[in-house]
């Protein structure tokens, strides 16, 4: 080697790593206010979630569980036809005029909002005449869902706009008022399912306050024209997202109902205490998600699906790894952990089932990560494919499993339909896309 070729090869060197360095420097904020974003607003409602397992009876507890799954529901499909399309619609279609799109998606939001907290209203009247003891809290819950829909947008909107900081300053103040708002009902002695529920509301409304101040998502005026556009647009990337995203409830967040339509309340607050010592490495990888998304859309628009094909090996192998430590290390501590957290023995005794819980959640962690890339490339039939498929799964393995081993057979049938699932939609994001496609 010649000392000019020498020379050459060591500048090469030192350009790489200083794109390197770069890379990092540019990624250590993003990451760090992702995770302080979601760090907030997961550990807050862990928190709350154990506080109320314990100010509430068991029943009371489960009735909470039962209602706030309509808003997991809701949240579902706002984020698979809203929020999830956004980040590849503005790197296709506005990259250099996100303002205007900003505008148009405050108002489809809007429309969002009211509808839904139209059908929950709707359903708190039918509720009172068949089981009032969920009527008022389904009632509560529709007044406070405007707020929780709008809140849900100015966040992504924050890493759209690569404002991770203005995310974790919202969820500062999301989760202040949240537990300020939990420890004066305990103080005065208010704390009731209705009560709770309606906390969220407010603590939406502090969290936009300060997203507001920082000045992003401020609404200017805009013609019709261009809400129509945004929402034709949503509706061809989210059309097949929205009715994946209910399979998804149903096989999730719908086993509560379901459970406790059957075993009553308490078992399904009992499922739940469990889930919640699982949440935390759920949100952990939602914070990546929300970091990565928007950046992945954008990379993808400049480098074509090859790119896409490899962030989804290197996603889920990472978003799967993370989870199963964690879960592996939940399994290892439950016996100390549960009686610790919720000082019911009701939970404790049901350790068992943290089980079929981890495989699931390990299996949702793989499809999620895979399915960033599906959406920056707006691949989204498949999504509801492989969700269909999952619950015809579930549906026969939780015939056969639930006679057989009951409420562990339900819950096994549901992990493995999850696993079912997730294969599809890896396989189909690290496959070349077709050219007629």
């Amino acid at each position: 080697m010649t000392a000019a070729s020498g020379d050459m090869a060591l500048t090469g060197f030192r350009g790489r790593l200083s794109n390197a360095w770069s890379f990092a420097h540019r990624w250590k904020g993003r990451i760090l206010f992702a995770f302080l974003d979601q760090g907030l607003y997961s550990s807050t409602n862990f928190v709350l979630t154990v506080l109320y397992a314990w100010w509430l009876p068991l029943d009371d507890f489960g009735r909470y569980v039962v209602v706030w799954t309509a808003v997991f529901f809701i949240e579902a499909v706002q984020n698979s036809m809203i929020i999830d399309s956004l980040p590849a619609i503005v790197s296709h279609h506005g990259r250099r005029n996100r303002g205007r799109i900003d505008v148009a998606a405050f108002w489809v939001v809007a429309a969002f909002g009211l509808v839904s907290s139209g059908l929950l209203l709707a359903a708190a009247g039918v509720l009172w005449a068949l089981n009032s003891a969920y009527a008022m809290p389904v009632f509560v819950l529709a007044l406070a869902n405007p707020l929780q829909r709008m809140y849900l947008y100015f966040r992504r909107l924050c890493y759209i706009r690569d404002r991770q900081g203005v995310a974790a300053a919202a969820a500062a103040a999301y989760s202040v008022t949240l537990l300020a708002g939990a420890g004066a009902l305990a103080l005065f002695k208010m704390v009731s399912v209705g009560a709770v529920l309606a906390l969220p509301g407010l603590a939406a409304a502090a969290a936009m306050a300060a997203i507001l101040g920082a000045g992003i998502g401020r609404v200017t005026r805009i013609r019709a024209v261009n809400v129509k556009w945004l929402a034709v647009r949503i509706w061809n990337s989210g059309r097949w997202l929205a009715p994946a995203a209910v399979v998804s409830w149903l096989m999730s967040w719908g086993i509560f109902p379901l459970v406790a339509a059957f075993s009553g309340p308490g078992a399904a607050g009992i499922i739940r205490a469990l889930q919640n010592l699982l949440t935390p490495i759920v949100q952990f990888n939602s914070a990546l998600n929300l970091a990565l998304l928007p950046r992945v859309a954008d990379k993808v628009a400049d480098h074509g699906d090859g790119y896409a094909r490899r962030f989804a090996l290197r996603a889920t192998a990472g978003f799967a790894g993370l989870v199963l430590i964690y879960c592996a290390t939940v399994l290892a501590t439950a016996p100390l952990l549960l009686p610790l957290l919720y000082k019911k023995p009701e939970i404790a005794a049901s350790a068992s089932l943290l089980w079929p819980l981890s495989f699931g959640i390990i299996w949702e962690a793989s499809r999620v990560a895979a399915s960033m890339s599906l959406l920056a490339t707006r691949r989204t039939r498949i999504v509801l494919t492989s969700r269909l498929i999952a619950l015809g799964a579930f549906g026969g393995g939780g015939v056969v499993l639930g006679w057989t081993a009951g409420l562990t057979g339900v819950l096994w049938a549901n992990a493995i339909a999850t696993a079912t699932g997730a294969a599809i939609v890896i396989v189909t994001a690290l496959r070349p896309r077709p050219s007629a496609v």
